[in-house]
């Protein structure tokens, strides 16, 4: 792993064996702010649980937590990340810099794997190095699903038909899933599963993302 600057001037980690960068090369902040919270936390409402595939640098977990205080709602995350990214590339990319709350991007990062932590009055989290094709998930449990996996030529094993229906069954009625991509085989699993589709402009002058819905 290795970080890479984006267009707009801050960090993303890039991965040479895979040739795939965590986020946009456009933007990483703008990419997970529209992505994630436009057309993720901003679409519910009151208070919610949120599942995350993917962690990645932590940035939608952080950003997730500044929204809960800020909008005063009460968010309980669970995110998934099988190969946590090194502390010493998390120090050097410190988006909490760049978002003005250094001591919240470092409390994500440090507070304990495999348990609920109470990062404020509105937010809790839980992180685990779990992975999706083999955690058992909750029925009707999350209002929203990031789902930040790598893309599908990269990380095929998440983009299944498989995967999708297990992640319906864990969605509540009218939960969302959102994501970035919009590729053609993700839209027909998705429908297949259950969902209802919608499909807003992407992040960063991206034409289209995927919003699916379990009505």
């Amino acid at each position: 792993m290795e970080l890479q600057e984006t267009s707009t001037g801050e960090y993303t980690i890039y991965v040479p064996s895979m040739d795939e960068t965590y986020h946009s090369r456009n933007g990483a902040i703008s990419e997970s702010k529209h992505v994630f919270i436009q057309e993720g936390l901003e679409r519910t409402e009151g208070n919610v649980e949120v599942l995350e595939v993917g962690m990645g640098t932590g940035l939608n977990v952080f950003l997730a937590a500044q929204f809960a205080l800020a909008q005063k709602r009460k968010i309980k995350l669970y995110t998934m990340e099988p190969f946590p990214v090194p502390d010493s590339l998390l120090q050097q990319i410190n988006y909490g810099k760049e978002l003005n709350d250094e001591q919240l991007f470092s409390q994500i990062h440090s507070c304990n794997w495999e348990e609920d932590v109470r990062i404020d009055d509105y937010f809790v989290l839980h992180k685990t190095t779990q992975k999706l094709e083999y955690i058992n998930l909750d029925n009707n449990r999350f209002d929203v699903i990031f789902f930040d996996a790598f893309a599908p030529k990269k990380q095929s094993e998440l983009w299944t038909k498989d995967i999708f229906e297990k992640l319906y069954k864990s969605t509540k009625t009218n939960g969302i899933l959102t994501t970035y991509s919009a590729a053609g085989q993700l839209k027909r699993d998705l429908k297949s599963v259950g969902y209802t589709l919608y499909h807003p402009a992407g992040a960063n002058g991206k034409r289209e993302m995927t919003v699916a819905e379990k009505v």
